[in-house]
């Protein structure tokens, strides 16, 4: 199998839950990835990514990328800066594959969130209300070496779930907007865990490989 294992961690305060799925039916290679993990000061770090394309050199991508990002994340580096490296990873590597991805840092001690995003989806949040959170600005990795990524930051309160995902969860046909819309209804009629988030997730939308990770603070 290469491609992340669906899992329910218990990480900090936090309830995550993760699914992927590939675009060939029976077959689990993708490009999709994610990472959901606590780090050595107490953090959590928390990641999606999509490698373009799908079957075997997409998931041989997704693989190197998802290790790297964890060296890097280990490391304590901000979200900003592991997209940096791996940026300027894949520039090198000369392989000519791209990548979109967003990365978060989640400071248990007082709820902050941080993220940086190459050319990925906005995160989605259900809190006091439903909505899309602000999208800082960097591109698709492994374009320009010179990419310069930013950060946005974020309370999340006990109670809030948030959802990071990959474009195959985007109905065949509609616009990333519309899709969007259509991810913030399911959000907003969800009950308060992230495995029922999951559930309801049409993870064949696209005919395309899909991945999301699902966040509860719980406490």
């Amino acid at each position: 199998m290469i491609q992340p294992p669906d899992r329910v961690d218990d990480l900090a305060g936090l309830r995550v839950a993760a699914r992927s799925r590939s675009a060939e039916p029976g077959v689990e290679i993708g490009g999709d990835w994610y990472l959901s993990a606590r780090l050595p000061g107490g953090d959590v770090f928390l990641a999606i990514g999509d490698s373009v394309g799908h079957g075997l050199r997409a998931a041989e991508s997704m693989l190197r990328l998802r290790f790297a990002m964890s060296a890097f994340a280990a490391e304590g580096h901000r979200p900003a800066t592991v997209l940096t490296r791996l940026n300027a990873l894949m520039c090198w590597s000369g392989s000519g594959m791209t990548a979109s991805a967003a990365a978060a840092r989640y400071s248990p001690h007082d709820g902050m969130l941080t993220w940086a995003n190459a050319g990925h989806l906005p995160l989605l949040l259900a809190g006091r209300r439903v909505r899309q959170l602000p999208d800082p600005e960097g591109m698709l990795l492994g374009v320009a070496p010179s990419t310069r990524y930013t950060q946005c930051v974020e309370r999340l309160e006990p109670g809030d779930m948030m959802l990071m995902y990959t474009d195959g969860l985007i109905p065949h046909g509609k616009s990333i907007d519309d899709g969007v819309r259509v991810l913030l209804k399911l959000l907003a009629g969800t009950s308060r865990t992230p495995e029922v988030l999951l559930d309801g997730l049409d993870y064949h939308a696209s005919h395309d490989d899909a991945t999301a990770l699902a966040i509860h603070r719980v406490s």
